[in-house]
């Protein structure tokens, strides 16, 4: 059936203009009978591709509702049957990925990257595949996935283009990545040397994130976490305060506001940030998990 798939648009296109020729020019029949042939030949397209058929109707569902619970159930039988489809598959290992299957979420990844998908979905698989890493755990591992990445997607530097700059004009961090690189990307690799305690590497690639996006509330809440960590709380708190005027259910900058008033013994705005956590959505790619701020809350 992967063989099948990859010849089905010839065979489709073929099959279009053949009927086109046969019912319209030689036979002379009216069109009604022309898209009877196409109607029939695509209820035989999907009959032959149902798990692909299926995953459609749970994307189609999934960018109306922006429910993920229901469209998982198409993807999940569509992935049952086979489905080669890369965003149907896709789609479903990010839904895995985010209620913490990784291992599952992984396997499907793998497979779509199989599939030989063109560059870019190629680049945003081998980055959920660096992110399944990271959860199990594999963080120098998914640290080698993305600099491959932004290696692979170097923009190509005309010599003309080329200005000498000043000590003073000069940028504090230059892009050397292309337009499909996105701030969303620079965000993970430096969470990712966050783990590692690489600070300098993770203060990078944040501030090159609000480079590309001054207003990615995801990489001023990474700087808020690397302070905090080297303890500049000051700088911290500058940070996740940024990040919360951009998106105020962000349950980790929340978290770490709590977790720097509860050090300066300002006990009643660190509950006050516990308690806004713990009302915000979490998921598998949240840096703080649900119970330590639950947990968070009973202690203090």
């Amino acid at each position: 059936m992967k063989y099948l798939g990859k010849k089905w648009k010839l065979v489709t296109i073929i099959y279009f203009i053949l009927c086109y020729i046969y019912v319209i020019s030689i036979k002379h029949m009216p069109i009604s009978k022309l898209l009877l042939f196409y109607g029939g030949f695509i209820l035989l397209t999907m009959i032959l591709f149902l798990g692909t058929t299926i995953g459609l109707i749970g994307i189609l569902i999934q960018n109306i509702t922006k429910n993920d619970a229901k469209a998982s159930k198409f993807y999940k039988i569509a992935y049952a049957l086979k489905t080669n489809h890369i965003s149907v598959l896709s789609s479903y290992g990010l839904i895995l990925l985010k209620e913490d299957h990784i291992n599952k979420s992984l396997e499907i990844f793998k497979i779509a990257l199989s599939l030989q998908p063109d560059f870019l979905p190629s680049k945003i698989i081998k980055c959920n595949i660096a992110i399944c890493n990271w959860k199990l755990g594999n963080i120098n591992e998914a640290i080698d996935i993305y600099e491959k990445i932004f290696k692979d997607f170097e923009k190509s530097i005309d010599e003309d283009d080329i200005t000498s700059e000043t000590e003073e004009e000069k940028e504090e961090y230059t892009i050397t990545t292309n337009d499909y690189v996105y701030a969303q990307d620079y965000t993970t690799l430096g969470y990712l040397y966050l783990l590692k305690k690489d600070y300098d590497k993770a203060i990078e690639n944040s501030k090159k994130a609000l480079i590309l996006n001054e207003n990615y509330a995801a990489a001023l809440d990474n700087l808020g976490q690397i302070y905090y960590e080297t303890n500049e709380y000051d700088k911290a708190i500058k940070n996740l305060k940024s990040a919360l005027v951009i998106n105020p259910n962000m349950a980790d900058s929340n978290y770490y506001m709590g977790l720097i008033y509860e050090k300066q013994d300002n006990i009643k705005e660190a509950k006050r940030y516990y308690t806004k956590a713990a009302s915000c959505n979490f998921n598998a790619l949240n840096t703080v998990k649900k119970e330590d701020v639950e947990m968070k809350l009973k202690e203090i």
